[in-house]
């Protein structure tokens, strides 16, 4: 992503004539991918950054919903909604975006903006700090155990919403 800057000179000796030069002024990248104690790799805060900043594009392809189900049950954890039709397939080969990993307390989201999808800070963020998102997986789908190492881990990528059924489930699974 760069913003550009025109800049607008006359000549000095044709001073009907006008010449216009481009200065690319580059913004710095705010992530930077390394180890992670999560999950091999993940994606760090290379500087400050406020709440509400568009850190990263999510890229892939855009694929059926139902496509993007069958690779969810076959275990991907790649699979974003892009909307009420479409995923993104979003591996890591085709973006780093792609190796932001879960946490329960999340600093991150993924937001729609002008037609992609942005991996957004939701609050802010410390140099170094490990960028994360909660995966939020539906109960149905197949989910992981969770190793974000928070205090308050709820121990499985589970949504939220999902937590009082699985406790009825699991009730009923020990009459």
């Amino acid at each position: 992503m760069s913003r550009c800057q025109i800049a607008v000179k006359e000549d000095p000796s044709a001073p009907q004539q006008m010449r216009v030069r481009f200065k690319q002024q580059r913004r710095k990248r705010l992530w930077q991918k390394r180890r992670s104690p999560i999950n091999g790799i993940g994606l760090f805060a290379a500087l400050p950054i406020r709440a509400g900043t568009p850190i990263i594009e999510f890229k892939g392809r855009v694929i059926p919903w139902e496509e993007g189900a069958v690779m969810l049950l076959r275990g991907a954890n790649h699979v974003i909604k892009f909307d009420a039709r479409h995923d993104l397939d979003a591996r890591p080969q085709w973006s780093p975006a792609g190796h932001v990993n879960h946490g329960c307390y999340p600093n991150c989201a993924i937001k729609k903006k002008r037609g992609s999808l942005w991996l957004t800070s939701i609050r802010p963020i410390e140099q170094h700090e490990e960028l994360l998102i909660d995966y939020g997986y539906e109960l149905g789908e197949e989910f992981e155990p969770c190793r974000c190492g928070h205090p308050r881990c709820r121990r499985l990528m589970l949504r939220r919403k999902d937590w009082p059924k699985l406790r009825r489930l699991i009730a009923k699974a020990k009459l």
